[in-house]
């Protein structure tokens, strides 16, 4: 009997319910409204960047542009045109520097020989080679380059060497258990001012001595630069060979005195002028029996006292 009156019961309850349901309101949650507005914000966003892409859309098209580019190119031009003629005879031979790296696997062997073993050599003048111009008329005579002469300055082993010394000295101080990392820093700047000393006290010599020669800078770096391949030499056989004071003392004497024989002859074109041509000729006329023999002093006391004691001071 109670079972009708249940179920209506029941049913009234749903149809209230599904009523309510129909009538309540439905939630807005912030977190659908987010997007939205993120959209809204990146809309807003964006309308800038398309107002500010507007004005530089065609900025290389601008005829103002082009001509800042023309004129600041010109500009350019000018300022090396500039340099080249006022400063280019300040360093001479800048613009050979692909001469003193035209070298060969055969140059460098025979070279490094004739550093350490220079007795052997009879002929020490450097190779000259007819140059014809543009037009077919003028010539201009030239040295050869080193991979066709010998006795001709190069920047190659000069810059090896001066690699490898520093590396190898490196080396040698790691297997002591001295290394550290400022010991580059410190060799490079030691070597480059013993360099530098090097190329000045012969620079000023040549000066004051008056001795009118056409080589450039790059001439002296070079024959600077030879000094290292004894310098590594020496090295390896202090380190590597080892023996008594007196034994290598006595190897340091040996390689000193061959380095000073390969300058003296190497560097004789600079401080004495050749009788080769009509030029050396009439230099060589001009200068007396006392300045000649102030000017082979000079180069002794540069290639035997000064470099040994360079010698002495880096290969320590």
């Amino acid at each position: 009997m109670y079972t009708p009156y249940g179920n209506a019961a029941n049913m009234q309850q749903q149809q209230q319910q599904q009523q309510q349901n129909l009538q309540h309101p439905q939630p807005q949650h912030p977190s659908f409204q987010q997007p939205q507005q993120h959209a809204q914000y990146g809309n807003m966003g964006q309308q800038p960047q398309t107002q500010q892409s507007g004005p530089y859309a065609n900025f290389f098209q601008d005829p103002a542009t082009s001509m800042a580019a023309q004129l600041a190119k010109n500009s350019i031009g000018s300022s090396n045109q500039y340099l080249q003629q006022n400063f280019g005879s300040i360093i001479s031979g800048t613009g050979d520097l692909n001469y003193y790296f035209r070298v060969s696997n055969s140059y460098v062997f025979r070279k490094i020989l004739l550093i350490l073993f220079p007795y052997r050599n009879k002929n020490w003048t450097r190779f000259t080679a007819e140059n014809t111009g543009t037009s077919g008329n003028t010539t201009s005579v030239a040295f050869a380059p080193p991979s066709q002469d010998i006795n001709a300055p190069d920047l190659y082993i000069p810059l090896m060497s001066f690699i490898t010394y520093i590396l190898l000295w490196a080396v040698f101080q790691g297997l002591k258990g001295d290394f550290h990392p400022q010991l580059f820093g410190y060799l490079a700047s030691q070597t480059l001012a013993c360099s530098f000393l090097d190329i000045l006290i012969f620079k000023v010599g040549l000066y004051l001595l008056n001795c009118s020669t056409q080589s450039s800078l790059w001439d002296l770096i070079s024959f600077s630069g030879y000094k290292y391949v004894t310098i590594i030499t020496l090295l390896c056989w202090k380190h590597l060979i080892g023996g008594s004071w007196m034994v290598y003392y006595g190897v340091v004497v040996v390689f000193t005195t061959s380095l000073a024989l390969f300058l003296m002859r190497s560097l004789k074109f600079l401080v004495l002028p050749s009788a080769n041509t009509a030029a050396g000729s009439s230099a060589s006329n001009s200068i007396s029996s006392k300045q000649r023999k102030i000017r082979i002093q000079f180069l002794f006391v540069y290639a035997v006292v000064f470099q040994f004691l360079i010698v002495l001071f880096m290969s320590r």
